[in-house]
């Protein structure tokens, strides 16, 4: 899943070339893993050094170290088709990636905006909502939870560049999510985009991104869909004890300047 992250980090520098590549990759993943850089090429209709320009605007040094990439998103996937071992695995992903990401530009966003706001339709995200809420209240910080969409364009039209807007989506491509994203950034509001960890369009807009490795089980005797969400609540626990960490190191450097 690296790759889907490295695509919506350098999205605005991909042409149509690009995307038409990054396409048929996405869908034929196993197969691609095995392709040499002349037979991607023809998949795609388009020349090596196109497939390569490619990889190179991924900050991948070639085509071997793309495939690389997409031989450890592959592994990754074959691990988590036992469900208490998929489920395991998107709490160790989690920790793993918020461990290890630098967050002191989230961290400074968050302490410097006049006004935060969290806003994502559905169940799921309504919880989440509330949980970044109830955790950042802790830090002395106050985010407004907006729980519906007309309350959300009634936001738009009040927020400053100085505001900080938390988005959540699963999938990143609710279109009224989408919408109201549009209209953040028209208005230069800092956008912070939650979302699965895939190539999507609301990581692709907003400023800052966190994303989230889910564990979905439908085998269920009773058919019924599982998608587990314990993983949301773990990167906001990380993220705020991050964000303690960034105001007890600003404090320090002040006490050091003074």
């Amino acid at each position: 899943m690296k790759l889907d992250m490295l695509v919506n980090k350098y999205y605005g520098q991909l042409n149509d070339n690009d995307l038409y590549i990054w396409n048929y990759i996405s869908k034929n993943r196993v197969e691609c893993e095995r392709m040499t850089i002349d037979q991607l090429a023809y998949k795609c209709s388009v020349s090596r050094t196109t497939i390569l320009r490619f990889a190179q605007k991924l900050s991948l040094k070639g085509y071997g170290e793309l495939k690389v990439y997409l031989k450890l998103d592959n592994e990754k996937a074959t691990e988590n088709t036992n469900n208490l071992n998929s489920i395991c695995n998107s709490y160790y992903d989690v920790i793993k990636r918020m461990r290890e990401k630098d967050c002191r530009e989230i961290c400074k966003n968050i302490d410097k905006a006049k006004c935060l706001y969290i806003y994502g339709i559905g169940m799921v995200q309504s919880s989440i909502r509330k949980e970044i809420k109830r955790t950042f209240l802790s830090g002395n910080k106050v985010f407004y939870d907006v729980g519906n969409y007309t309350e959300a364009r009634n936001v738009t039209r009040m927020v400053k560049e100085d505001d900080l807007c938390i988005l959540i989506s699963v999938s990143g491509e609710n279109e009224d999510l989408l919408e109201i994203a549009k209209e953040l950034k028209l208005k230069n509001v800092t956008i912070l985009s939650i979302t699965r960890l895939k190539e999507n369009s609301l990581a692709r807009i907003s400023d800052l991104n966190l994303y989230i490795t889910t564990a979905i089980i439908d085998d269920f005797p009773s058919k019924t869909k599982y998608e587990s969400v314990t993983a949301y609540f773990i990167l906001i626990e990380i993220l705020f004890m991050k964000y303690m960490e960034y105001k007890e190191q600003q404090k320090n450097y002040k006490n050091w300047e003074v």
